[in-house]
């Protein structure tokens, strides 16, 4: 643990259920100080030492090992990026990591996984983190908000935060006061994706450590009825009105799909519509993800196909290679990394660095290799476009496509059936939320404000 992290009071008030008895050792780092779970064996320890860090992590030059810790840099300064370890596998699990909020990062979050998707995340602004779950569309699960809390900004100060899993319960916290409690069916999986992502460059983290969960604390369900209670009690995060109806519909979806019977009905229906006539009219429909897949099949097409394109591809290829080779005859010394075998996931990141300053000083030899990278992959893309073509042309052809079928009857009839059992499914959720109607007309006049707003100093001279 850092010796300068910012603490508060321990977890006084629960100080009976932590029994927590164990030194810290450079081999063996203490147990974690926990609420909800008892914590046993270490899975995996991390202290972003750039001569000992795992190779289980995947990180390019987004990420640099600077100070002992993991920072996220400012490569693609726009762009939120993603840190993440390779082969997990956790279940009930206690999670706990060090970070600091630097420069321009305002949403850092613990990620974790499973089968493909997500199933839980921990996220954290500058002025209050939250607990939030994901979609599962194969098992019937929406997202959810399992809660939040306001915490101290304390920029450019080192924190701890634990997080605790156990069956479908979860916890985090940073002290006594500053804690989210939630549970939901998603977080009772094995986590099998673990990950990092940082919204805008500054922030970093260290110290990360795994635990296994033995089991819940014995006095686990008086503790609960503690947490719950000052969690309701507490002030909430300030939010504007835009937000606060995402949140109440995120929930009240979340609820009624987990306990309503009717209202999954009439979920199943409007789905059911909606992907027959998907996938009957699969061309109008497609989604940015399927069309981003399809022009990466094309090119792997004709990789395979098409020798004079899988020529003028090594051609590129090449031209980039001879960039990285400039990048490092200007500092020689980091080609040690890319052989040693204990640091060797640090050469793209140390490499990245430097070309980023050759970048900034505008070197004419990088930039002459880079223009002649440029020319050949405008050859490449000339002779062969449709390997080529953008997303965003793609997604005009698509809206097209579906403009077309306004003369298409079976296709409007069909569409009509979709709209009302979507009708039916908002008739539900109004019902069963009155306020809803109340704080979407709020949300609407917010942004509506905004625009206008946006609009006229657009216009200013």
């Amino acid at each position: 643990m850092r010796s300068n992290i910012v603490t508060t009071t321990p977890l006084h008030f629960l100080l009976s259920v932590f029994a927590v008895s164990a030194s810290a050792t450079a081999e063996k780092p203490a147990l974690p100080e926990t609420v909800m779970c008892v914590p046993g064996e270490l899975i995996f320890s991390e202290d972003f030492d750039p001569e000992t860090v795992s190779e289980r992590w995947g990180f390019k030059a987004d990420f640099s090992l600077r100070d002992g810790a993991l920072l996220r840099t400012n490569i693609k300064p726009t762009e939120s990026k993603r840190v993440f370890l390779k082969d997990p596998s956790f279940h009930n699990t206690i999670i706990q990591f060090d970070f600091k909020l630097s420069g321009k990062t305002t949403d850092l979050r613990l990620v974790t996984g499973s089968d493909g998707g997500y199933n839980s995340v921990t996220r954290i602004h500058r002025e209050h983190f939250q607990l939030n779950t994901p979609v599962d569309r194969d098992a019937g699960i929406v997202p959810a908000h399992l809660g939040e809390c306001i915490r101290k900004p304390r920029p450019d100060q080192w924190q701890t935060m634990t997080v605790e899993y156990w069956g479908v319960e979860m916890i985090a916290h940073l002290n006594d006061k500053e804690f989210v409690i939630g549970k939901h069916p998603i977080i009772d999986r094995t986590r099998k994706y673990f990950a990092f992502q940082f919204d805008l460059p500054g922030a970093s983290i260290d110290n990360v450590r795994v635990w296994k969960a033995t089991s819940q604390r014995k006095n686990w369900r008086a503790t609960r009825r503690k947490l719950i209670a000052l969690q309701s009690d507490r002030l909430p995060v300030k939010r504007d009105p835009a937000e606060r109806y995402k949140i109440a519909y995120v929930n009240l979806k979340s609820r009624l799909t987990l306990n309503d019977q009717a209202y999954r009905d009439l979920v199943t229906t409007h789905d059911k519509l909606k992907a027959a006539l998907h996938a009957d009219y699969a061309d109008a429909f497609a989604s940015h993800k399927e069309l981003t897949k399809l022009i990466a099949k094309k090119k792997q097409q004709l990789n395979a196909a098409d020798p004079e394109f899988k020529l003028m591809g090594v051609a590129v290829n090449k031209a980039r290679k001879a960039e990285d080779a400039y990048v490092l005859s200007t500092k020689p010394e980091l080609a040690r990394l890319k052989v040693d075998g204990t640091v060797k996931q640090r050469f793209a990141s140390e490499l990245g660095q430097v070309r980023a300053g050759l970048e900034a000083a505008s070197d004419q030899q990088l930039s002459a290799l880079v223009a002649e990278t440029a020319k050949r992959q405008a050859a490449l893309e000339a002779r062969f476009p449709e390997a080529f073509k953008s997303v965003d042309a793609a997604v005009e052809e698509r809206n097209a496509k579906r403009k077309s079928l306004n003369d298409d009857p079976e296709f409007q009839a069909r569409n009509r059936a979709v709209v009302k059992a979507g009708k039916a499914v908002k008739d539900y959720e109004q019902k069963a939320d009155p306020n809803l109607a109340q704080l979407a007309a709020d949300a609407k006049a917010y942004t509506d404000s905004l625009k206008s707003s946006n609009a006229r100093g657009s216009n200013e001279p």
